[in-house]
C-alpha cells in the first residue's frame, strides 16, 4: 500500500481544506494506505483540542481524532505554534509537536504529498 503525506497550511475556518483533508485521509486509510500529516503556518489551528464545529458537522477535532484512531501520524510545527502563542497542551491528544525535519521525513517517505 501507499504512504500518503499531507502538508496542511490553512486554519479550519478560513478554507474548506480541513474537511478536504479529512475526507481524503479517511478514504486513504480505508484503502489501507498510511496517512501522515504536517500542520504548518495557520494549519496548526486544526490540531487544537475542542475545535468548534460548524452547523451540521462534527468539526476538525472529531475528524482528527478519528484519523488518529485509525493510525494516522499527525505533527504540528513547533515554530508555527510558538509564533502563535500556542502550547503543546492545547493540541489534541495524539498530535505530536515537530520540526521541519519531520516535514522533510514525511516528504521523503511519502509516495505522494498533498498540499492543502
Amino acid at each position: 500500500m501507499a504512504d500518503l503525506g499531507f502538508l496542511i497550511t490553512r486554519s479550519p475556518h478560513t478554507s474548506p481544506g480541513a474537511r478536504s483533508f479529512y475526507l481524503l485521509a479517511r478514504a486513504a486509510q480505508q484503502g489501507g494506505h498510511t496517512v501522515r500529516a504536517f500542520f504548518y503556518m495557520d494549519g496548526v489551528y486544526q490540531c487544537l483540542n475542542a475545535q468548534a464545529a460548524v452547523a451540521d458537522e462534527e468539526g476538525p477535532s472529531r475528524w482528527l481524532e478519528e484519523l488518529l484512531e485509525q493510525g494516522a501520524l499527525l505533527v504540528a510545527s513547533n515554530r508555527c505554534m510558538r509564533s502563535r502563542g500556542l502550547e503543546p497542551s492545547a493540541l489534541l491528544p495524539g498530535v505530536r509537536v515537530g520540526t521541519m525535519e519531520d516535514l522533510a521525513l514525511l516528504a521523503a517517505q511519502a509516495d505522494r504529498v498533498v498540499c492543502l
